[in-house]
């Protein structure tokens, strides 16, 4: 009888290393994940958490290694070159990837319209007939035709996973998706991850929160000091406790260099809908970047940042 052929990985990284001045974040990170898989990643603060999620999703060139996805060898040069191979990351403030000024239609369809070839003058009856077909996928009820200032923390954080579900993606990174929601509203959350895994999406989950790392994953590794020091099943976790999120001290703050720049969206209209190609462009020029993990005031102010 032959031996079952084993699966292939989807993501594969081989020995990476990412230092900030004197501070090594990653330390020869090999590390295999395989579709429709959830893994936990953890870590204490100054662990190089963050360091890989940025590397992963495109907002962040890695010194040495390699990162293969399907097979393939990549050098992400931005987050959209990373969405362009499956990598998607939702990050933990929600307002970080929501554009203010327009609708909750438009903020739904805000990676399509980035793209080249959109349509901005498409009419608000198309727009929304989109949007609600990508809502109803979800079991999503969204009021899709009002401002996006107008939701709640709770919506506003569905909404940018959905946005993340429509790109199809093959991984999807999320940071402490349910932080600040209540359970009801992280059990509907959760119930949309538990979906996307069984159609073959990988999930890299970061969170303290035992119980969702229980539910969404299978599978938990752990960073410290830059290295991966522990490849675990998720139901060890409880006596791991100490190990993944113990205190540790604090690393200085440190500018990291060869970081990609990462705009961040404006207020482009008033009216709550694009009105004409030239805002339509501006929305394009600045959509590649959202959703890094790098925030607004990271961008404005590298300095505070530090590795996590």
């Amino acid at each position: 009888m032959s031996n079952p052929v084993a699966p292939e990985p989807l993501i594969r990284l081989l020995g990476l290393c990412k230092t900030f001045g004197a501070q090594r974040a990653l330390d020869q990170v090999t590390l295999d994940i395989y579709p429709g898989e959830g893994v936990a990643l953890l870590g204490a603060t100054g662990a190089g958490k963050s360091t890989l999620v940025r590397i992963l999703s495109g907002s962040l060139a890695p010194d040495s290694g390699e990162l293969w996805v399907d097979g393939q060898r990549q050098r992400f040069t931005s987050p959209l070159s990373a969405r362009r191979v499956g990598i998607v990351a939702v990050h933990q403030q929600p307002d970080d990837a929501i554009a203010p000024g327009l609708s909750v239609a438009e903020n739904l369809l805000l990676d399509e319209l980035g793209q080249p070839d959109a349509d901005f003058l498409l009419n608000r009856k198309s727009l929304l007939q989109r949007a609600e077909a990508i809502a109803a996928g979800l079991g999503l009820d969204l009021p899709l035709q009002h401002p996006i200032e107008r939701l709640g923390q709770a919506d506003r954080q569905l909404l940018v996973l959905a946005r993340a579900f429509a790109l199809q993606p093959k991984l999807l990174i999320l940071d402490e998706p349910t932080a600040a929601l209540s359970e009801t509203d992280a059990e509907r959350l959760l119930g949309l991850i538990d979906s996307q895994r069984a159609r073959g999406v990988a999930i890299l989950y970061i969170s303290q929160r035992l119980s969702d790392l229980q539910r969404v994953t299978n599978r938990a590794i752990v960073l410290q000091a830059g290295r991966l020091t522990s490849d675990l099943n998720t139901r060890h976790l409880p006596s791991a406790a100490y190990t993944l999120f113990g205190d540790v001290a604090e690393h200085p703050a440190v500018s990291p260099d060869k970081a990609l720049p990462v705009p961040f969206l404006e207020r482009f209209t008033r009216a709550g809908f694009i009105r004409n190609r030239a805002e339509g462009r501006a929305v394009q020029q600045q959509v590649a970047g959202l959703g890094s993990t790098l925030t607004a005031v990271e961008v404005m102010n590298p300095a505070q940042t530090k590795p996590r």
